[in-house]
């Protein structure tokens, strides 16, 4: 009997306890159809989270492998066999609309509404912003451009930070407070410094050693101005200097990419000549939008990486560390792709481009710099390979991704990057290898400059230090929020959404150089801070905004 009344204990004890693993605040784990499991846990599923697991079964059903495959197999057999054209045309259509559209836009739409344990906020805030801003694009562009000023607008104010301070009377003469709050100790400083001076022999290397990773992400903003400026005037002296594509319209290079396009394009649409599938072919990509998409989740990414919402799989990475990859890349990117159209020049596909786009070379050189700062933002004519487009959407969908850290989204996003490559390789504003080049060399930078998100020594040795001496530290809180903080932050937003919106093109790269200058000015000042944070962020707003 003792033996008994011990095992129907352990039994009564054993269902009674709930293992804190075990717990789903959601209820999305829970199978419904299990009464048992209703009665332990008490509750019974809200609607809402019925509604989200019959849309997650569509969606699982909708990218399916087996969809997938029959995709693939419409496209192979219209390819092999002998359909009407008409019935080969239907057949392509469905496959690659299906594998190159609405597959990536239900996977990223089923990441948005995943209740997996393993999918954490950071990565549907992400997803959501991502196909959020393929919704907004069917909106006119001054409405885009005011939900983008707004939305940089109300992050600037939230993000303002406690700036650690350290208090009067723990001040000695050991440590001192930099410009920008930054609390260092002199010995410290010092010893670091003299190191620096010894192993490196290189001035820069000393100045960069120096500054911290919010300070060195200024610059890297300051870097990809100064290479964006310098490769615009190029474009105009390659052009300008290219006697062929002055006097007529060269004979283009023989692009095999763009052969195979045009082929699939006269299939896919079932025309007689390539070029009557341009206006559809646009209308999807005006439709989709993808670089605008990229800038989106890029935005969605810092939001998530300042304030930690990916929880330990971000906490490693910051929002000015991730900045200041992406901005080098960008910068990197943009100087190979300069230096790569000055080296050699490639004839241009559009007949009759120069004549279109500029104005017969000047007699005298303050009419060449005139010229040159006006926005090339349509492209030109010789700035062939690597492909500008390329580079910047390939650098935000690398940050974009890297942050997301999911596989479905990473996957999704680059195969509608990769159609965007297509169509315009197809358009024959570039060549196909101008793309291909773009992507894969913007990549490959993107890896090789990962180590620029890690901080420098004495940053760690100044945080370990405010980290130990935190209890005689006081938290410094930012001026309160009134009418003139408002003002100071709203100034530089509503200026960049006049200059999206309302200001002539030719007058942006006017813009761009003040507000670089007013951030150079405030950077000397007062080192970083989150105004010019702000202000930065405004700055690449719409620089990304007429040159994307």
């Amino acid at each position: 009997m003792a033996a008994k009344l011990r095992r129907k204990n352990d039994a009564t004890s054993s269902t009674s306890k709930t293992p804190s693993s075990d717990m789903n605040l959601g209820a999305y784990d829970v199978d419904y159809h299990d009464n048992s499991v209703q009665k332990n846990h008490g509750r019974t599923p809200s609607t809402l989270h019925r509604s989200i697991d019959i849309i997650l079964s569509l969606l699982g059903i909708l990218t399916s492998t087996k969809l997938t495959v029959t995709a693939i197999a419409f496209i192979s057999s219209a390819s092999m066999f002998d359909f009407s054209e008409a019935s080969q045309s239907k057949l392509i259509q469905f496959g690659t609309g299906y594998l190159f559209i609405a597959k990536p836009l239900l996977s990223t739409l089923a990441v948005c509404f995943s209740n997996k344990a393993s999918t954490s906020w950071h990565e549907r805030i992400i997803a959501t912003g991502f196909l959020m801003s393929i919704i907004c694009n069917q909106f006119p562009k001054w409405l885009s451009s005011f939900v983008a000023a707004s939305t940089v607008f109300a992050f600037g104010l939230a993000s303002r930070q406690f700036v650690p301070m350290q208090e009067s009377d723990s001040v000695d003469n050991s440590s001192k407070i930099i410009p920008g709050g930054n609390l260092l100790k002199s010995s410290s400083k010092r010893n670091t410094t003299n190191a620096a001076d010894d192993n490196d022999t290189n001035p820069f290397l000393k100045f960069w050693s120096r500054l911290n990773i919010k300070e060195r992400a200024a610059i890297g903003t300051l870097a990809v101005v100064v290479s964006l400026l310098t490769e615009n005037f190029l474009i105009w002296v390659v052009s300008a200097t290219y006697k062929p594509g002055i006097v007529g319209s060269p004979t283009p290079l023989q692009d095999n990419g763009r052969i195979v396009l045009e082929a699939l394009a006269k299939k896919l649409w079932n025309v007689d000549q390539s070029w009557m599938a341009k206006r559809p072919l646009q209308k999807i990509r005006d439709t989709l939008n993808v670089q605008y998409a990229l800038v989106s989740a890029l935005g969605a990414s810092f939001v998530c990486l300042e304030l930690q919402l990916g929880g330990g799989k971000t906490s490693h990475r910051s929002l000015t560390g991730v900045a200041l990859h992406a901005l080098v890349t960008l910068a990197s990117a943009r100087l190979v792709r300069t230096i790569s159209f000055v080296l050699t020049v490639l004839p241009s596909q559009i007949p009759n481009c120069y004549r279109n786009h500029f104005p017969l070379p000047p007699d005298n050189w303050k009419d060449w710099l005139l010229v040159g700062m006006l926005p090339s933002s349509r492209g030109g004519c010789n700035d062939l390979i690597l492909s500008g487009h390329a580079t910047v959407t390939s650098t935000i969908a690398c940050a974009a991704t890297s942050v997301a850290s999911n596989t479905s989204f990473s996957v999704a996003v680059w195969t509608l990057t990769a159609l965007d490559y297509s169509i315009e390789a197809y358009q024959g504003l570039h060549y196909s290898v101008d793309m291909f080049l773009g992507g894969i060399v913007t990549c490959l930078l993107w890896h090789l400059t990962a180590p620029l998100e890690n901080e420098g020594e004495l940053e760690k040795l100044q945080k370990e230090k405010q980290r130990k001496d935190g209890a005689g530290c006081n938290a410094a809180r930012a001026p309160p929020l009134d009418a003139t903080v408002v003002a100071m932050y709203a100034a530089p937003a509503v200026l960049a959404f006049l200059v999206l919106a309302v200001f002539p093109e030719a007058y942006v790269n006017y813009f761009v150089i003040g507000y670089s200058l007013v951030a150079g000015v405030m950077f000397k000042k007062h080192g970083f801070s989150n105004f010019l944070q702000h202000e930065l962020l405004c700055m690449l707003m719409f620089t990304i905004g007429v040159y994307l």
